[in-house]
């Protein structure tokens, strides 16, 4: 109460610092607790794989291929194992009135072996976990999902109840299990028998009930070991059925190995949308970035007491001697230093504590949803609990040692004051630290921020603006392009097309094609699906031949640059009339040449890509508004109308669309995460930097008064003194400048790598970085050295 200004300084740093930690833990907690909570989780494992084509192209596996289907056979270790396949149907239940109520679902439905359920422990309401799905035409229903079909039963009546799917598929219900309570990627709600699959509905879309059947991309398979058999010897194992039973093409790979059940959350090869697990991926990059951003803004804030402390040392060093006098030891002494500090700490945590919720509110969309703030929850008690120890002896130990140290003879007399000098190097050092980690913070903002700027007002190759799109998967009868017909007729409407997916997205579909020339070229391909509108309605720029035409009896290819420069062509145009051959040998000339653009991110280089017509892989609609003088409200309008057409044809589908710049920028996702990220720690660091540079100048001024009054009397303006005030601390930014730039520069130019097509280092961006550090540091000390010089000297000397 005696130090207002230094403990408010202290209590708020500590605060922003504590705040910040307290959410980093709550994220960072929340992704590492997917599935940690199965019974001998360390034994379950997900089987992956990657092939590599004698090209060079590799393709990462969610499951076995058939090829190798037979490892289940064939390789001991396994205490259990099931292969699951996704299926996303609409769910029919018939009332006891006879009224039909009908519910849609994602991916949450499995088709899956009864092994599963000894892989993954469920606690059964109802029904046997051994013969639940032993035999065709049955399923098992998590509570929730039974309760929302069938209502408030008893679960054991819900036994033999009927259940739906797609109107083709009924199965009987033969058990109940308890919902999970804890975060988990697998929340999957209907379990259905494999051996549904033998015949029926769902034998047109898997062919049997071996795992070789389960497409690479829409299923998974898993294991649990058997105790003492590690990962390492089955990894052996398949290494060895591999050589023994597989036929490779001479220059292909493929291995297959053992994934471990933690790693799945954080399995960024294999998320694919459809063609993949589906599961939401956090970037463990950033959560790596985000631990050690909350370490160094903790370090920051205890540098901030550190220097603030030491700096009221000699204030304080009368009030030591006297207690030194009466007896005090240094160990108690320590402790009530450390006491003091403490007290501050836990201030300080209840303000973070108070600021925790508002400051998830404020960036919720950059904090994944089941991010929760429970204060009184065991883990969350204990980080707090130890966030307050380990702060208190951060920040106070070293303080209460230099208070501790003084000797109370020189201390009484005043003698204490000459220590400072040591004190002040100390702080100066401290200073320098607070800034340098502020500038790299600074310097990685600005790169970060270029880079997108780059990416997003880079020339991809061609034009998104105003452009929707809507996907149908497996559209049946052609309605899709009953619907465009629609569309078209809309005024606002400028364009529309079928496709296969927008030129850059996260969806593509591949091709191999080969070429017979001097050499053969054997090559996976980009396939973007269109027809003979696709190339003008992006404003494709053709280089070389001409565009597809309308012929429903020939289909002609159009080409990129880059794939003309891989078949060997000198210029693009020595490509157009030349042959490719798809796997079954049929033949396809290249009738033109576009310009290279962009399909994927910035990370990835543009490949080779073949534009085909190829109407059964149309599942796309583009539609191009006339946005040109167009209000916002017209817009909506447009599209409300395209809306009304969507559920004419499909009335069983919501209405969803995309806005093809939004969804390139989607691509861009986890860098802008990472500079908001980064641009939050830049603030907060300058601040709490700030505030400590605040302090300081604040207690210099008040060592300095006599000296202040002095110079004036002597005729020193106020320019003089406010620049004798700052002139030391705008140094030690400089060198802060020079001390950060080099350390970002690395770290930066690190980042960077990761992109294919990314900006250069220049000097400017570590002058603004500079420019910006030097103006923050003036501004804090500006206003205090100003107040100080301009203070009356008679009152400064008059008990001289």
């Amino acid at each position: 109460m005696r130090n207002k200004a230094y403990s408010f300084i202290n209590v708020l740093g500590l605060a922003l610092g504590i705040c910040a930690c307290i959410i980093i833990f709550l994220i960072t907690n929340y992704e590492f607790s997917f599935d940690k909570f199965h019974p001998d989780q360390d034994r379950i494992y997900r089987i992956t794989g990657e092939a590599q084509a004698p090209s060079g192209e590799r393709e990462f596996l969610n499951s076995p291929i058939p090829e190798v289907a037979a490892f289940q056979y064939n390789i001991p270790g396994f205490e259990a194992k099931a292969a699951l396949h996704f299926y996303n149907g609409k769910v029919s239940i018939k009332n006891t009135d006879k009224k039909v109520t009908v519910f849609n679902n994602g991916n949450e439905i499995i088709v899956t072996e009864p092994q599963y359920f000894d892989i993954f422990k469920y606690t059964w309401l109802a029904g046997n976990h051994t013969s639940a799905l032993s035999e065709p035409n049955k399923v098992v229903l998590t509570e929730n999902k039974a309760r929302k079909y069938f209502g408030d039963i008893p679960f054991s009546e819900m036994i033999g109840k009927t259940v739906v799917y797609d109107d083709s598929l009924q199965l009987s219900v033969t058990g109940i299990v308890k919902d999970w309570d804890q975060n988990t990627n697998f929340g999957y709600t209907a379990f259905m028998s494999i051996k549904n699959i033998q015949n029926g509905y769902l034998k047109q879309q898997i062919a049997s009930d071996d795992w070789k059947s389960l497409s690479p991309h829409q299923s998974m398979a898993f294991v649990k070991l058997n105790k003492g058999v590690t990962a390492s010897q089955v990894n052996a194992q398949f290494a060895v059925f591999i050589k023994k039973n597989v036929k490779l093409p001479a220059g292909a790979k493929l291995t297959m190995e053992l994934q471990p059940l933690g790693d799945i959350h954080f399995a960024k090869e294999f998320h694919r949308g459809d063609d993949g697990d589906d599961f939401r991926k956090p970037y463990l990059p950033i959560l790596y970035t985000l631990m050690g951003v909350a370490l160094f803004i903790l370090i920051i804030a205890a540098v901030n007491f550190i220097n603030l402390s030491t700096a009221q040392s000699i204030q304080r060093a009368k009030e030591i001697g006297i207690r030194k006098v009466m007896g005090s030891s240094r160990r108690a002494l320590v402790l009530q230093f450390l006491t003091e500090t403490f007290l501050l700490t836990f201030f300080a945590v209840i303000i973070a504590v108070v600021f925790v919720r508002p400051v998830l509110s404020l960036f919720y969309s950059f904090i994944p949803e089941g991010v929760k703030f429970e204060p009184f929850t065991i883990p969350t008690m204990i980080f707090l609990v130890l966030i307050t120890l380990i702060t208190s002896i951060l920040a106070g130990f070293y303080p209460a040692r230099i208070l501790s140290s003084y000797l109370p003879v020189l201390s009484l007399k005043g003698a204490a004051v000459q220590k400072g000098t040591g004190q002040w190097n100390l702080r100066k050092v401290l200073i320098v630290f607070q800034f340098a980690i502020s500038l790299v913070f600074i310097i990685g903002a600005i790169v970060i921020g270029d880079q997108i700027r780059f990416m997003n007002n880079a020339d991809k190759g061609f034009k998104l603006d105003a452009i929707i799109t809507m996907n149908k998967w497996r559209d049946a009868g052609g309605k899709l392009k009953v619907l465009a017909q629609n569309v078209k007729q809309i005024p606002g409407v400028e364009k529309v097309i079928l496709q296969g997916n927008a030129p850059m997205g996260f969806a593509h579909s591949d091709e191999i094609f080969l070429y017979k020339g001097k050499n053969e070229i054997n090559l996976k391909v980009s396939s973007e699906i269109g027809d003979e509108d696709f190339i003008p309605f992006y404003q494709m720029k053709l280089i070389a031949g001409r565009n597809m035409v309308h012929n429903d009896s020939l289909r002609e290819l159009v080409i990129n640059e880059t794939y003309s420069k891989a078949l060997g062509f000198a210029k693009p145009g020595d490509a157009v009339g030349k042959l490719l051959y798809d796997g079954a040998n049929k033949s396809f000339p290249i009738v033109g040449v576009v310009a290279d653009f962009h399909e994927n991110s910035f990370h990835q280089a543009i490949q080779p890509m073949v534009i085909e017509n190829v109407p059964q892989r149309e599942w796309s609609m583009a539609v191009k508004l006339a946005s040109k003088g167009k209000q916002a409200g017209d817009v909506k309008e447009v599209i409300s109308q395209i809306g009304a057409q969507w559920e004419k044809i499909y009335p069983d589908t919501p209405f969803d669309y995309s806005v093809l710049e939004e969804s390139v920028k989607l691509l861009y996702g986890q860098e802008q995460n990472t500079a908001i990220l980064i641009n939050a720690a830049m603030l907060i660091t300058i601040f709490i930097s700030c505030m400590g540079l605040f302090g300081l100048i604040m207690f210099n001024a008040q060592l300095k008064t006599k000296e202040i009054g002095i110079r004036k009397v002597l005729g020193a303006t106020v320019a003089n003194i406010a620049a004798m005030l700052s002139r030391e601390f705008i140094q030690l930014v400089i060198i802060s400048i020079l001390i950060a730039s080099p350390i970002a520069w690395y770290f930066m130019n690190q980042w960077l790598q990761d992109f294919v097509y990314r900006i250069h280092f220049s000097l400017w961006i570590f002058i603004a970085a500079g420019i910006s550090a030097i103006m923050i540091a003036l501004a804090t000390v500006s206003f205090q050295a100003i107040k100080a010089a301009l203070a009356n000297p008679i009152k400064s000397l008059r008990s001289e």
